[in-house]
């Protein structure tokens, strides 16, 4: 895969950050580690580093291939799962690691859409397309990511820095995956699901 290198920087960043606020808990937490409610806390803060990794591993790095049905148990691990849920309608399908790759980091650009939380709703046709839609309060696409669909830059994306880095690492990955990403724009929608082609 080939990515440009900045943003693979910005990805860099994201994951040290998503990462430190745990591991400085862990930090904070070390002395008190003989405190049944300080162990408590390590060992939950602990298991989410070890779920979050893996998701990380999955979604930004060298995926295996994998069954639909595992990418549910991998979104645990999300950054934001504290408030946001990911339901996974059921398909019997295994999924090649580009695909994967691309589903996992759709499914947490569609949980950043959902700043007061919600449910981030996952299905897969039988042709192969997946959609993505996000449902909660204030739910609203990144302007990154509408900006690139239509046709916005790839340079103007990543000059937006680690926070909004999933939109073009997705729009990157679609691109890698040679499959179409798109907005599914009808009258009356508020909140259109995000189309990744088969």
């Amino acid at each position: 895969m080939s990515t440009d290198p900045r943003l693979a920087e910005l990805l860099a960043s994201r994951i040290c950050h998503d990462l430190g606020s745990p591991v400085a808990s862990i930090t904070a937490l070390l002395p008190q580690a003989a405190d049944p409610a300080a162990h408590e806390i390590l060992t939950e803060t602990t298991e989410e580093i070890g779920a979050r990794l893996k998701l990380f591993s999955a979604a930004f790095g060298s995926s295996d291939e994998l069954a639909w049905s595992e990418l549910a148990p991998l979104l645990r691990g999300a950054p934001m799962a504290h408030r946001v849920r990911f339901e996974m309608a059921a398909a019997a399908v295994q999924l090649q690691p580009g695909r994967v790759r691309l589903v996992l980091s759709a499914a947490l650009l569609a949980a950043e859409a959902l700043p007061r939380g919600g449910i981030v709703r996952i299905s897969r046709d039988p042709e192969g397309s997946v959609a993505l839609l996000p449902e909660g309060r204030d739910a609203v696409w990144s302007p990154t990511l509408v900006q690139l669909l239509s046709g916005g830059s790839m340079e103007m994306a990543i000059a937006e820095g680690p926070r909004r880095m999933l939109a073009p690492w997705v729009v990157a990955q679609a691109a890698e995956e040679g499959v179409e990403l798109g907005l599914a724009l009808s009258a009356g929608v508020a909140m259109p699901p995000l189309l990744i082609g088969a």
